[in-house]
């Protein structure tokens, strides 16, 4: 699963970083696949 997502989450990760510094502004598409990701991990975690 971690390796499926390497990219999505390493995304997240950046988000989560720099959210507090650093203005950024995603994609539609981006924030379709970022939360695709998310809701597919958290259905395997449960």
């Amino acid at each position: 699963m971690l390796q499926k997502h390497i990219l999505e989450l390493g995304m997240l990760e950046d988000a989560y970083i720099t959210s507090r510094y650093i203005m950024r502004e995603y994609t539609k598409e981006e924030t379709e696949k970022l939360t695709k990701t998310v809701k597919e991990i958290m259905e395997n975690v449960k």
